[in-house]
């Protein structure tokens, strides 16, 4: 008996360590992006990183972008700000997210450099981007561009500490792969045991109409944060770019909820109301012809490699009329 007991052991340690090696060759674990705490703006990636998770290359400069080094000879300077649609996170390569797209097809079309920046972090909200600039300044920017959502309205800084408590902002590298699945990942497997096992019954509509339940069902999915009052970033990133005579406009991104309703909820309303009163303007991208399938898989939000270049598409020639190439 004990001598089965000793074979099952190292048949164990055997599969841990093969376990190990395949999550940090094959996906990068041990290898995570890290980020650091601001005062300013709460937190962002780490500066001057070159990491490769789950296959994707993820780089940042001095300043925390994901963007090569801006430098002094940079004279046409876009600014793309926005939370983790902008950022693109450890599932977007380098190479797929918007702002690389949109460097390279202005290098590939006008053979001149022009940066198009990338100033963004998960979760912000526009107030986190209005403190980054206020901090770093505007990179002699010729334009401004802001993606946000609908959830974006309430989403106001709490200044909560994070870096280091949340799993998903660790600001060091796990020790051991396996510990860092089940810390950073548990969930997906809590999630899916209470989906398979635990699901709810389905209930009776009472004589309500399916067509209503799907649209209050639409409505309730949509992202709310908890933020008091309209996010203040809004009229401050207005304000800086009229200080600094910027043209300034707003790329107002849906939620899949949206995208299957038609049109943006009560939040993003708001942010159509805020541009309509301040004379912004503000592309709407329902009627840019998004669809669900540029979003990554199970997620309300994120762009997939797809969207990316999707939204690459309906920037550039904004951006190109705006710089005046070409013409």
């Amino acid at each position: 008996m004990l001598k089965y007991l000793y074979r099952f052991l190292i048949l164990i340690i055997v599969l841990a360590g093969i376990a190990e090696v395949v999550l940090r060759v094959r996906y990068g674990f041990c290898n995570s992006p890290l980020y650091i705490s601001d005062p300013d703006f709460e937190y962002i990636y780490a500066p001057n990183q070159d990491v490769t998770r789950f296959g994707y290359a993820l780089r940042t400069n001095s300043l925390s972008m994901r963007s090569e080094e801006v430098l002094p000879t940079d004279s046409l300077v876009i600014l793309l700000i926005g939370d983790s649609v902008v950022n693109g996170g450890s599932l977007t390569d380098q190479d797929s997210i918007a702002t690389t797209l949109l460097e390279k097809r202005f290098l590939r079309d006008f053979n001149q450099r022009v940066r198009v920046l990338n100033i963004s972090a998960g979760s912000w909200g526009p107030d986190n981007m209005a403190a980054f600039l206020k901090k770093y300044g505007l990179f002699k920017a010729k334009l401004m561009c802001l993606v946000t959502s609908s959830h974006d309205a309430h989403d106001i800084m709490s200044h909560q500490n994070t870096v280091g408590v949340n799993p998903g902002m660790p600001d060091k590298q796990y020790k051991v792969a396996l510990y860092e699945l089940w810390d950073r990942y548990r969930w997906i497997f809590f999630y899916y045991w209470n989906t398979v096992f635990f699901a709810p019954e389905v209930q009776e509509t009472g004589g309500a109409q399916p067509d209503s339940l799907r649209r209050e069902e639409l409505k309730a999915a949509g992202i709310r944060k908890p933020g008091v009052g309209f996010n203040p970033g809004y009229g401050q990133l207005y304000s800086m770019a009229q200080a600094h005579n910027i043209p300034f406009f707003i790329y107002l991104h849906p939620e899949i909820s949206e995208v299957e309703l038609g049109h943006f909820n009560d939040q993003g309303d708001e942010i159509i109301a805020f541009a309509q009163s301040h004379n912004i303007r503000l592309i709407n991208e329902l009627q840019m012809g998004i669809k669900p399938s540029f979003y990554r898989k199970m997620d309300v939000i994120h762009y997939n490699s797809q969207g990316q270049q999707f939204m690459a598409d309906n920037l550039y020639p904004l951006f190109k009329d705006y710089l005046k190439l070409g013409k």
